[in-house]
């Protein structure tokens, strides 16, 4: 008697499915959007000591029987469809996106960081799949735990629970919108941030900040824009409060509304060159992604095309550069940067064209 056979590629996504909910099933509650699947295949909501709080994630799982890792030991994934990039751009600006890679031969589980970025940098018009990446494998002795890997094979910390830790991580940072938001408020103001930042110094320690909304927006696009903040000098408290303006008035001890220029020194001069560092990253990730953006945001490329940020990182060094008007400004021009972007699609649609 014959019977059906099982399609190969059915076997591999339910295989893939059952390793990756069983692994992660202290993530939260996975709701399954395979039945109409653009590019989704679950919709997984987080829950924390039992409580549903809101946050969630989609994401997109493939399978792979011999997965390809590359030197530097990422992963990578071949056959993304660029209407599957452009369809993951749009969902990221309303949660995250996470693509999950199960290797069915260790049954080991990759994934990437918010595919946003990424995805952006790979659309380029043209028919062409492309090539994910993914984060090296989960390391029990890194700086999540905080163990030496001795240390961590001898505690209750095991991969699934730190996979589950990573992945919760995603779902609670800031959104691409909060970030575009911050970003473009930056590159707008930056000659005034510079010159926030001097004037704190060269005016008398106990007036008033000048630029107090300047002051304000370095302290809401810093709390936005910086992940992590290495070891200061500052005081638990103040590190704790560290984007926090009514904190910083409190300290001054005038008013609600005022700052003092030595008050304001200290916030300033740890948050103002990782901020710097946080708008060029950014910045150069909207010009990898070039062609996404002619598209989505015009306005927003010409921003980040026109607007240089100074490599200078030393405090002695970021004063003085206020006073350096040709510092902050690119002077080559917009519209052949755009005209090349264009050219570099056309001719990829003719390669494809002639292939054909």
């Amino acid at each position: 008697m014959n019977f059906p056979k099982r399609i190969k590629q059915h076997k591999s996504q339910s295989d893939s499915f059952a390793i990756l909910l069983y692994k992660l099933k202290d993530l939260g509650i996975f709701r399954s959007a395979t039945e109409n699947d653009y590019g989704i295949d679950f919709e997984i909501e987080i829950v924390l000591k039992e409580r549903v709080i809101g946050r969630y994630l989609k994401a997109q799982v493939k399978s792979a029987e011999d997965l390809y890792i590359r030197a530097d030991k990422k992963p990578t994934v071949g056959g993304i469809k660029q209407t599957t990039l452009s369809y993951w751009t749009e969902l990221c600006y309303r949660t995250h996106v996470v693509v999950f890679v199960v290797d069915l031969k260790t049954e080991k589980i990759y994934f990437t960081k918010s595919v946003f970025w990424q995805a952006t940098i790979l659309l380029d018009g043209s028919e062409k799949s492309k090539t994910i990446e993914f984060l090296p494998a989960v390391d029990l002795s890194n700086e999540v735990t905080g163990k030496t890997l001795e240390e961590a094979k001898t505690s209750e910390i095991t991969e699934n629970f730190l996979l589950t830790m990573l992945i919760q991580k995603i779902a609670f940072q800031n959104s691409i919108v909060d970030i575009l938001y911050a970003h473009k408020s930056i590159l707008r103001n930056i000659y005034s941030v510079y010159e926030l930042y001097t004037d704190t110094w060269h005016y008398d320690a106990w007036t008033e900040v000048q630029a107090l909304d300047i002051f304000k927006t370095v302290l809401e696009c810093g709390k936005i824009l910086i992940d992590d903040v290495p070891e200061t000098d500052l005081s638990e408290e103040e590190n704790k409060n560290l984007f926090n303006f009514e904190y910083w008035a409190r300290i001054t001890d005038w008013s609600h509304d005022d700052i003092s220029n030595e008050v304001a020194k200290k916030p300033l001069k740890i948050i103002f060159p990782l901020l710097l560092d946080k708008i060029q990253y950014y910045n150069t990730l909207v010009l990898k992604g070039a062609y996404y953006w002619i598209h989505k945001d015009l306005p927003y490329l010409k921003l980040v095309f026109k607007t240089v940020i100074p490599v200078e990182r030393t405090h002695e060094d970021m004063i003085h550069l206020n006073y350096e008007y040709t510092k902050f400004e690119n002077t080559e021009h917009f519209d052949s940067f755009i005209h090349e972007i264009i050219e570099k699609n056309k001719k990829l649609k003719d390669e494809e064209n002639c292939s054909s």
